[in-house]
């Protein structure tokens, strides 16, 4: 079985492969009043990674007693694991034993109006498509350079960005998975070429379900937010936002019903609005 090396950020070699290659993945953890939440929602989608990727990760006790002790000095903010195959390997072709390696840090909450809960918030279509990636759909990897490029073009009234592929189809946000409402059914982008499962959407989607909401993932057009009654964002550390004002597509709604509902069972599991 291979090894696990544990390391601080600030000691992570130069040839380390998720510095190097973005060969690994990350969660982004909320923490509140010294725990995080949702921490089994997110080692359980770590694990996973894992065993796509082919890199080996150890328990899921094991992670969550390191990144427990990590939170436990936090009264409100985040947690981020890196777990990146480590060093080694000739080029791009990985060692045939890796030994992964696994980074903690620690940061303050973020900066988060209680009006983005309350008034909804402004988002744009971003110009940086997101490309197809098949091999690693659904995934919290490193490589989030479409991201960086697309958060670029926020400007500072807009709370998110949505990214497009290149037929113009909804994939997710820069940083939030998206939901909309049509008639009574909660439409979401399927993620089967591109884009992050979250962990939110899937609480989200669990959610929708026991209230008798139906939720679909499909493919996602423009002219269905033009249509939508409701439009949601979801994000693990964020919880669930509401939308109030596209103006690129010239749509405007309110914090609906259904939306509300999601916030209130988001609260449920220990993800409510920021403090002030």
């Amino acid at each position: 079985m291979s090894s696990i090396d544990v390391t601080d950020i600030a000691s992570v070699p130069a040839d380390d492969r998720g510095l190097v290659y973005g060969d690994g993945l990350f969660e982004t953890m909320r923490v509140e009043n010294r725990r995080i939440p949702l921490l089994d929602h997110h080692l359980q989608r770590l694990v996973a990674g894992c065993s796509r990727l082919g890199i080996p990760a150890p328990s899921t006790a094991s992670l969550a007693e390191r990144t427990r002790t990590a939170a436990a000095t936090i009264d409100e903010g985040v947690v981020k694991l890196l777990l990146t195959r480590g060093s080694g390997g000739r080029g791009y072709r990985p060692p045939e034993a890796p030994c992964a390696r696994i980074v903690l840090s620690r940061h303050s909450a973020p900066n988060v109006p209680r009006d983005w809960y309350r008034q909804g918030v402004r988002i744009r279509i971003c110009e940086t498509r997101i490309g197809r990636s098949p091999a690693t759909a659904g995934l919290k990897h490193l490589g989030r350079l479409e991201q960086v490029l697309a958060s670029a073009e926020l400007a500072e009234d807009e709370a998110e960005g949505l990214m497009l592929n290149e037929h113009h189809h909804v994939i997710e946000g820069t940083r939030c998975n998206v939901f909309l409402c049509l008639s009574d059914v909660m439409v979401t982008p399927q993620l089967d070429m591109s884009g992050v499962a979250g962990v939110m959407r899937a609480l989200v989607q669990e959610h929708a379900r026991r209230i008798g909401v139906m939720c679909q993932e499909r493919t996602v057009e423009l002219d269905d937010l033009r249509q939508a009654s409701e439009i949601l964002l979801t994000n693990a550390v964020l919880g669930v936002l509401p939308v109030t004002r596209i103006p690129d597509l010239g749509w405007q709604g309110e914090r609906g019903p259904i939306t509300v509902r999601l916030m209130e069972a988001a609260a449920g599991q220990g993800v409510t609005a920021w403090s002030p």
